[in-house]
């Protein structure tokens, strides 16, 4: 059957509930292996978060478009090695970023990155003849590019990056 230890109503002591039924019950012996398995797992996962996901090396760096700083948009770090997760920044309007993977800032990994950054203006709003027919949040992403295209993508924006295992400072100068 399977069980879950939980803390029912203002009782401080641990229920083992029957996640069949619903049922709170607690049987004998259960009780204390129960409360330690809860109290193990707590402390597993408290421990397993701590000190960042290894491989990692931060990165910010300035992003500008023909010279100027870039007002807005998100510039995205896709490691060339398979298999391990991109990273993302939002780009503020200094045109500066700092990159995320798991954690907010935590960087990207050590390693060769194709990099797209994807910047538009806001988004259009919905036609008069579709209104009733579609949702604002259908036009999602529908802003002018702020950028050429070719930058939306890996494939086409000729971008890339090498993060060394170090606090890294990476800039962007696109033109047409």
């Amino acid at each position: 059957m399977p069980w879950v230890a939980a803390v029912v109503g203002r009782s401080s002591a641990p229920m083992l509930i029957d996640l069949s039924t619903r049922l709170a019950i607690a049987p004998a012996g259960y009780m204390k292996t129960g409360f330690a398995l809860a109290v193990g797992s707590c402390f597993a996962l408290l421990i397993a978060g701590c000190g960042g996901e290894p491989g990692l090396a931060r990165v910010s760096g300035r992003i500008s478009y023909k010279g100027k700083p870039l007002e807005k948009g998100e510039v995205f770090f896709t490691p060339e090695e398979p298999g391990k997760r991109g990273a993302r920044g939002i780009i503020d309007s200094s045109g500066n970023y700092t990159l995320s993977t798991y954690d907010s800032g935590d960087g990207a990994y050590v390693g060769k990155h194709k990099v797209n950054i994807i910047a538009q203006g806001p988004d259009k709003p919905v036609p008069p003849k579709m209104k009733g027919r579609m949702m604002e949040e259908d036009m999602q992403g529908s802003g002018d590019p702020l950028i050429p295209r070719k930058y939306f993508s890996t494939q086409t924006s000729g971008l890339s990056a090498d993060v060394a295992n170090k606090a890294n400072q990476i800039d962007f100068d696109l033109q047409d």
